[in-house]
C-alpha cells in the first residue's frame, strides 16, 4: 500500500479510499477473506465496510469502518471528517455513528496515511516510543474509532486529521503487535465489573486487543473531560457481547463510549461473518450500505 501510494504521489496522482481498499484486501488474501458488495451506496450509509476480528476460540469483534485518506495541500494535513453528505444536515461522521448501531458494532475510521516520505511534513512533535508521530512504522493503513474522529474535529478542526492519525493505531499488528505487550487501560469509572477490570489491566491478543486499542484513546480524551462522575448507569444488553454489565458513562462524547466500543466484542460468530468465511454469500439485507464485508481469521495467532 505505501508502494502504491508513494508512486501515485510521485508522478502527481492521488490514492482513492475505494481504490485503496481493493488493493489492501487482495494483497491480504487469503489471509484475509472479504467479499464486495457492488450495490453499496455510500452517500446514503455513510458507511464502507464491515471489518471483523476472529479468534480460534471463536470470540470475536467487529466494527463498521469508512475508508479516508490522510491528505496533504502545502503544509496542511487533513482527513475530511466534517463532510456533508449532498442533501443532508448531518455530517457523514454522524451518519457513520448511527450506521453502526443497527448492527450492534463500533463506528470507526480506516486511514490511509502514505509512507514516511509522504508524511515527512507532518507537524506532530509528540512521540511513539521515542520515534516521531510521522514516523512510525506501519500506519500507513491504520484504524481509529470514530468518536475519537468526532471530538478531533470538534476541538482541533483543521488538525483533526493530524490529532486522529496520532491515535490511530496500525491494522496490520492492532490484534498482535510485534512491540510487545499491551499495557492497561485506566478508566474513570471505579466501580467496573472485575471482569471487565481484568481486561482493561491485563495485556490481551487477538480480538480482546483490538477492542482494547480502540477504546484506549477514548478513555485518555474522557480522564480529560470536565463532565463530573462516571455514571454507573448500564445501557441496553448487547446479545452475545463478551461483556454484559458495561456502564453507560457518556462523558462529552455523543454516545456512552464504554458500551460503543465493547459492544463489538462478541463471544460468538454472527452468522453473515460465518458465512464469508465459509464462502457463502451474506443474506440480501446485509449488503445493503455496506461496501463489503472483511473477516481476518486467527486474529490471536497473527504476529
Amino acid at each position: 500500500m505505501d508502494r502504491l501510494a508513494a508512486l501515485l504521489a510521485d508522478n502527481g496522482g492521488t490514492l482513492r479510499e475505494v481504490t485503496a481498499t481493493q488493493v489492501l484486501l487482495a494483497e491480504a488474501s487469503p489471509r484475509v477473506h472479504f467479499q464486495e458488495f457492488t450495490s453499496a451506496e455510500e452517500a446514503e450509509a455513510g458507511a464502507d465496510w464491515m471489518w471483523w476480528w476472529v479468534d480460534r476460540d471463536g470470540t470475536c469483534f467487529g466494527l463498521l469502518a469508512q475508508a479516508k485518506i490522510l491528505k496533504v495541500s502545502g503544509r496542511r494535513w487533513t482527513v475530511d471528517f466534517g463532510y456533508m453528505t449532498k442533501g443532508h444536515s448531518q455530517s457523514q461522521i454522524t451518519k457513520l455513528i448511527e450506521a453502526a448501531e443497527p448492527y450492534s458494532v463500533p463506528a470507526a475510521y480506516v486511514l490511509y496515511c502514505g509512507d514516511r516520505k509522504y508524511r515527512a511534513t507532518m507537524e506532530c512533535s509528540r512521540t511513539h516510543r521515542g520515534v516521531l508521530c510521522r514516523d512510525r512504522e506501519r500506519v500507513g493503513v491504520s484504524v481509529a474509532c470514530a468518536l475519537v474522529a468526532q471530538e478531533a474535529a470538534k476541538f482541533h478542526q483543521n488538525a483533526a486529521g493530524v490529532e486522529v492519525f496520532h491515535d490511530a493505531v496500525p491494522v496490520e499488528d492492532i490484534a498482535s503487535p510485534v512491540e510487545g505487550l499491551d499495557g492497561p487501560v485506566h478508566s474513570l469509572v471505579r466501580e467496573l465489573d472485575e471482569e471487565l477490570a481484568r481486561f482493561l489491566r491485563q495485556p490481551q491478543r487477538g480480538a480482546r486487543r483490538v477492542a482494547k486499542e480502540l477504546l484506549r484513546p477514548l478513555e485518555r480524551i474522557r480522564l480529560g473531560q470536565f463532565a463530573g462522575a462516571a455514571t454507573l448507569e448500564r445501557p441496553a444488553l448487547t446479545a452475545g457481547a463478551l461483556f454484559q454489565n458495561v456502564p453507560a458513562d457518556r462523558g462529552h462524547f455523543s454516545v456512552p463510549y464504554l458500551d460503543h466500543v465493547l459492544r463489538g466484542l462478541r463471544t460468538g460468530v454472527p452468522d453473515y461473518v460465518r458465512d464469508v468465511m465459509e464462502g457463502r454469500t451474506p443474506s440480501a439485507g446485509m449488503a445493503n450500505g455496506l461496501g463489503g464485508i472483511v473477516v481476518i481469521t486467527d486474529a490471536d495467532a497473527l504476529g
